[in-house]
C-alpha cells in the first residue's frame, strides 16, 4: 500500500522509473513537484508523452506568447509543455494562465535559464526533452520530424534540429513543403562529428535517460548563457545522435537582446566551462581531448574575432590567452577538413517508413 493505493510490483517499477531524478538547487522545490498528483495510481496509469518541451523565461511576454503559440500548433499532439517564469514582472504569468491547462507553469526567482531548465526537467515525464527559449520558435512540423527521427533511426540518444534564422519584426521563412523527406547526417556521438555547428538550446533534443545519466541538465549557474555548450559536451561521448540538415524545425530570432550579443557575458561563460575542461569534468579522458578543445576553441575563436572588431582588445586577449590551446586545436581541426570527406547526408523518407 502506497500513498493509501494498492500497487503491484510492476507498476511500481514503472513508477520507479519515471520518477524525476534531476539534481536541484532547491530540494524543497523537487520533494513538492514529486508529490504531486497525490493519487499515484492515477500517475502511473496515465501515459507518458513523447516530448516535454522546457521553456524558460524572463520579462519577455510578447516573444514568449509566440514561443507558445508555436508549440501549440505542432502537428505532433504527444508533448506537455513546461514554461518556467524566471520572476517576469511585465505580466508574463497573467499571460501564462490564460491558457489553462495546455501549459504547465513553474515561478521562481530570477536564477538564470539553466537552474530553470533543470527545474523543469524534474517535473518532466516525456521519453525526450526538447529545449526552447523563449525568443525562438518552432516550425509547425517540429515534434512530428522529430518522432520520425526517433522511431525510424532506433532513438538516438540525441538529436539536434535544423535552425533557421529571421530578424525580429520579419517574417520568418516557410519550410519547403516538396516532400515530407528529412535530410540528416549521424554520428557515433556529438564530439565525432566532422562538420560545422553552431550551437543553440533550441535546438537540442535529448533523450530522458542521457539526460540523467550524464547530468547534462544540471543547474550549472556559472554556465550561463554558454549552457548548450556544457550541454553538449556533458553529453558528447553518448550515441547516437543526429543532426538535422532538413527540414527546418527551429526559427532563431534574431534581436537587439539576444544573450549572444553581450561579449563580455559570453566571454566570462566561455572561460568558465574551459575551467572546467581543465578540472576534468567533461567525460571522453585524454583520448577525446582534442574533440573537445576543438569544440571549446571554435566556440571561442568567434567571440574573440568578434572582440577585436569591436575593439575590445583586452577581453579578447584574455579570451585567447586562457583558451589558446583550444582555439589551436579548432584550427587544426577546420583545415583538416579540406583534407577528408565529410559524413554524407542520408534521407528519412515518409514511403521508406511506411514499408518499416
Amino acid at each position: 500500500m502506497i500513498g493509501g493505493t494498492s500497487l503491484d510490483p510492476y507498476r511500481w517499477h514503472l513508477y520507479y522509473r519515471h520518477r524525476p531524478r534531476f539534481p536541484m538547487w532547491d530540494d524543497g522545490l523537487l520533494k513538492k513537484k514529486r508529490s504531486r498528483p497525490s493519487n499515484l495510481a492515477t500517475f502511473i496509469t496515465m501515459s507518458s508523452p513523447r516530448f516535454s518541451i522546457l521553456i524558460p523565461t524572463y520579462n519577455r511576454q510578447l516573444l514568449l506568447k509566440e514561443a507558445v503559440d508555436s508549440v501549440l500548433a505542432q502537428t505532433f499532439s504527444s508533448y506537455e509543455l513546461i514554461v518556467i517564469d524566471n520572476g517576469s514582472t511585465d505580466g508574463t504569468l497573467s499571460m501564462l494562465s490564460s491558457y489553462g491547462s495546455k501549459i504547465n507553469t513553474l515561478s521562481e526567482s530570477r536564477r538564470g535559464g539553466d537552474v530553470a531548465r533543470s527545474r523543469g526537467a524534474a517535473i518532466s515525464t516525456g521519453e525526450y526533452i526538447v529545449l526552447l527559449d523563449d525568443d525562438d520558435l518552432f516550425f509547425p512540423n517540429a515534434l512530428e520530424v522529430y518522432s520520425r527521427i526517433i522511431e525510424g533511426l532506433s532513438a538516438p540518444a540525441l538529436v539536434l534540429g535544423a535552425m533557421a534564422y529571421f530578424r525580429h519584426g520579419s517574417s520568418p521563412r516557410p519550410n519547403s513543403t516538396c516532400d515530407n523527406a528529412i535530410a540528416y547526417r549521424s554520428f557515433v556521438d556529438f564530439l565525432s562529428k566532422d562538420i560545422p555547428f553552431r550551437k543553440a538550446n533550441s535546438r537540442i533534443v535529448i533523450k530522458r535517460s542521457i539526460a540523467e545519466s550524464t547530468n547534462a541538465l544540471r543547474a550549472e549557474p556559472s554556465m550561463f548563457p554558454c549552457d548548450d555548450a556544457n550541454l553538449l559536451l556533458l553529453a558528447g561521448t553518448v550515441g547516437p545522435i543526429v543532426i538535422v540538415d532538413k527540414p527546418y524545425t527551429v526559427r532563431y530570432r534574431v534581436h537587439d537582446q539576444n544573450t549572444i550579443g553581450k561579449l563580455a557575458y559570453m566571454a566570462d561563460s566561455i572561460l568558465a566551462i574551459a575551467r572546467r575542461e581543465h578540472h576534468g569534468d567533461y567525460p571522453g579522458g585524454d583520448v577525446r581531448r582534442f574533440d573537445r578543445y576543438a569544440f571549446l576553441g571554435g566556440c571561442s575563436l568567434a567571440f574573440v574575432q568578434r572582440a577585436l572588431k569591436e575593439l575590445r582588445i583586452r577581453l579578447a586577449f584574455k579570451l585567447a590567452f586562457e583558451t589558446k590551446s583550444m582555439i589551436v586545436a579548432a584550427t587544426i581541426n577546420k583545415l583538416g577538413r579540406y583534407f577528408r570527406t565529410a559524413t554524407p547526408v542520408s534521407w528519412l523518407r515518409a514511403d521508406a517508413e511506411a514499408k518499416n
